[in-house]
C-alpha cells in the first residue's frame, strides 16, 4: 500500500510540474520524499498538512480538477495506511491469555 501512494504521490507531483503552481510542487516534492523515506508514523500528520497546502494552490480548471482527484486518493492511501498501522500496533500490544 506503501508503494501504492509513493506512486500516486510521484503522479501528482508531475501534475503540479504541468500546472507550474511552484508552492504546491515544493510541498509535493517533500511529501513524495517522506513517504520514500520516513516511517509510516511520521508521514501521516505532515502528509495531511501537506495536501491541505497544495488544495489550497491550485488553480481552477480541468486540470486542476485532476489534480483533486489524486489528491482525494493519495488521502484515502495514507488514511488506510495509518488505519493498518493502528490495527497493527493494537495486536502488538494485545495482552496474551
Amino acid at each position: 500500500m506503501m508503494d501504492d501512494a509513493i506512486h500516486e504521490a510521484s503522479r501528482l507531483l508531475s501534475s503540479l510540474r504541468s500546472m507550474r503552481t511552484e508552492d504546491a510542487v515544493g510541498e509535493a516534492e517533500l511529501l513524495l520524499c517522506t513517504l520514500e523515506h520516513d516511517p509510516v508514523t511520521n508521514v501521516l500528520e505532515f502528509a495531511s498538512d501537506a495536501l491541505e497546502h497544495i488544495e489550497a494552490h491550485l488553480p481552477d480548471g480541468t486540470l486542476a480538477e485532476l489534480v483533486r482527484n489524486r489528491l482525494k486518493s493519495l488521502v484515502g492511501m495514507v488514511l488506510a495506511i495509518r488505519d493498518k498501522t493502528d490495527e497493527a500496533g493494537t495486536a502488538d500490544r494485545a495482552i496474551p491469555v
